[in-house]
């Protein structure tokens, strides 16, 4: 979310994405049952777990202090998503992080998170809701939709994935001068543009995961006006690029590094530098 100087920013993530199994075909009819019974599921669950060198929200460094660029950030997430039809799937998750270091000690954010994902062929449609909760003295807490439009093909082996994620702000205000619980500005809100791309190495073992954004903002975050208030602004937020390796240990477990880039058109929230680095490593159990 937004960051003030004195206030701090949140987190939001992304659904799990349940993939239907179909029968093969030329098959009997009794063989075609058999094999749905023991590959299609009604459900996904994922457990994730992983630290990030620094917590790039929406494109503010959102743990610098005053003395350092930033602390990294440990986080587990969970969900679990009901196959509701072979184009319908409803996800449920929460998310918890701790700081590491520095200006991080005693950070703490809890996020629960809901979608509906329906697909027709291989476009995605999606709409979601999440709840941030921040740890701190005052609490800080926000509740957010979303919607998101995905569209996957195939280009020489290599699945690209052009998305666009709207996210809007249902409050509480961050002008609440009296309780101090809000974060952003009621009804502020964020696009977010991007491509990722999914390039196999060797077998479905190792790939390389690349990905490119590009986020608008409205009234969501905030920069130095020409007297060093930080204030909310509307345009262009920041542009941002990374590469994973995701490496498959087996059915269940997958683990992970990346390194990422962003570049901030303005000192976001007036922590952020206008080029920063940062990268991370996670694993993922898959049921």
């Amino acid at each position: 979310m937004k960051l003030n100087k004195s206030i701090v920013a949140l987190t939001s993530l992304v659904a799990f994405a349940a993939t239907p199994l179909f029968a093969g075909t030329g098959k009997t009819f009794k063989e075609t049952v058999v094999v749905e019974e023991e590959e299609s599921s009604w459900y996904n669950a994922a457990l994730s777990t992983g630290w990030d060198s620094l917590y790039m929200f929406r494109g503010v460094n959102v743990l610098r202090g005053d003395d350092n660029y930033g602390s990294g950030l440990y986080w587990t997430d969970a969900s679990f998503t009901w196959n509701i039809s072979d184009n319908d799937f409803l996800t449920v998750g929460s998310w918890v992080a701790f700081g590491t270091q520095n200006a991080a000690n005693g950070y703490k954010e809890f996020d629960a998170y809901t979608k509906y994902t329906h697909t027709i062929g291989d476009l995605s449609l999606g709409l979601g809701y999440t709840f941030y909760y921040v740890f701190s003295e005052p609490e800080l807490f926000a509740n957010e939709l979303n919607a998101s439009v995905a569209y996957a093909f195939e280009l020489g082996g290599v699945t690209i994935t052009p998305s666009a994620t709207y996210f809007f702000n249902l409050g509480p205000d961050f002008e609440n001068l009296e309780d101090q619980t809000g974060s952003v500005p009621t009804a502020s809100s964020f696009l977010q543009l991007r491509v990722d791309a999914s390039i196999p190495l060797y077998k479905e073992i190792v790939s390389l995961a690349p990905w490119v954004g590009f986020g608008l903002n409205f009234d969501y975050n905030s920069k130095p006006d020409s007297q060093g208030a930080v204030r909310s602004f509307d345009g262009a937020n920041n542009l941002e690029g990374g590469l994973a390796i995701p490496v498959k240990i087996n059915d269940v477990i997958t683990v992970s590094g990346y390194g990422a880039y962003s570049y901030a058109f303005y000192n976001l929230g007036g922590v952020t530098e206008p080029s920063t680095f940062w990268g991370g490593a996670k694993v993922t159990f898959a049921f």
